[in-house]
């Protein structure tokens, strides 16, 4: 059923602060989750709720904790302290803008962290105040190293974001070929997924996604590769655990997960006027756009630009949400006295 964004985002927020969540904090956070939905990426959204909730009651995380700052300078690092994972890149991520307004550059380490949802966010939040922008994660091992068989690391997002003189250029990817949520979104909508997303538990390509039990690198030797740099960056570097390391968001509740994420932002005014950067940025937005369609395409866009659109489209006409989690959300709000809005509300 689809929902009006701003009804998701209100019974969102008011979902949080009854699981104690502060009035601000619960606002961020469902910032994070909806602005997922409403871009289209279903698999960082509103579908986490319930894993949040999980961690919550095994007291792996807390909605009232704070995350401290440490360091000076333009190398500083965050220590979430038990904070959701978004409550601590929200911290990270003006430490990061205050600093590279400072210095030039700045690098922001996470540690003891949580999922914190996509990390596109963050990368465009840093954009919308001018700012180049790199944010990495590492996460609990689901994918194979290239010639194996067995998970090694998470899905390690990369994420990159620029601004131009309107909408930032911005690219938020797994280093597999799927992120794992997206596999979530299609056994709740009870469809096939494509042969090379995952594996089953004999190491064999399934369409099936109640089968897979392991992700696959993107581009092979590439996507292991980039997997393995941001598990460098994301977890060596942030002194976060690592590999297996890293507790299971979903089944195992004899740990915290200690997730550690990475954030790069740097001044483009200390190489160029701002206002050349964004013309410059624009002329090349506009030359990807002038390049001539291939055949089953229409046109050539620039990252971002895909999810933009969907946004654009889904203030409109409503984020469209698979029944089975409408039922999971349901019974979160039945839990906490708060019915989810129905259609038409």
């Amino acid at each position: 059923m689809p929902i009006a964004a701003h009804r998701l985002q209100q019974w969102v927020t008011d979902l949080l602060t009854r699981w104690n969540y502060s009035p601000v904090d619960a606002e961020y956070l469902a910032d994070t989750l909806v602005d997922a939905n409403l871009r289209g990426v279903d698999s960082h959204g509103v579908i986490r709720l319930g894993a949040y909730r999980a961690r919550l009651d095994a007291g792996l995380t807390s909605a009232t904790a704070e995350p401290v700052l440490k360091g000076t300078g333009a190398a500083l690092s965050v220590d979430a302290n038990g904070a959701a994972g978004q409550i601590a890149a929200r911290l990270a991520v003006t430490a990061a803008r205050d600093a590279a307004r400072e210095h030039g550059i700045a690098a922001v380490a996470i540690h003891g962290s949580t999922h914190f949802g996509a990390a596109g966010y963050y990368a465009r939040a840093l954009a919308d105040d001018g700012l180049v922008a790199i944010v990495v994660s590492n996460s609990e091992p689901i994918v194979v190293p290239f010639g194996g068989r067995a998970p090694l690391f998470g899905t390690n997002p990369f994420a990159f974001a620029a601004p131009t003189s309107t909408t930032p250029i911005s690219l938020d990817m797994a280093t597999s070929t799927s992120a794992m949520g997206k596999v979530m979104v299609a056994q709740a909508e009870g469809r096939q997924v494509p042969a090379d997303w995952g594996v089953d538990a004999g190491g064999n390509p399934t369409t099936d996604p109640h089968e897979i039990t392991a992700l696959v690198p993107a581009g092979g030797p590439k996507g292991y590769a980039l997997g393995f740099l941001v598990e460098i960056l994301g977890g060596v570097l942030t002194g976060a655990a690592i590999t297996h390391g890293i507790g299971n968001m979903y089944n195992d509740f004899s740990r915290p997960q200690d997730v550690g994420h990475f954030m790069i932002a740097m001044d483009p005014t200390r190489f160029i006027p701002f206002d050349d950067f964004t013309a410059r940025m624009d002329a090349l937005s506009a030359e990807a756009h002038s390049v001539s369609p291939a055949p089953g395409f229409s046109e050539v866009l620039v990252p971002g630009e895909p999810e933009e659109r969907t946004s654009r489209t889904r203030a409109e006409t409503g984020i469209p949400l698979a029944a089975a989690t409408v039922d999971e959300l349901r019974a979160l709000g039945a839990d906490a006295g708060l019915p989810f809005p129905e259609e038409g509300e």
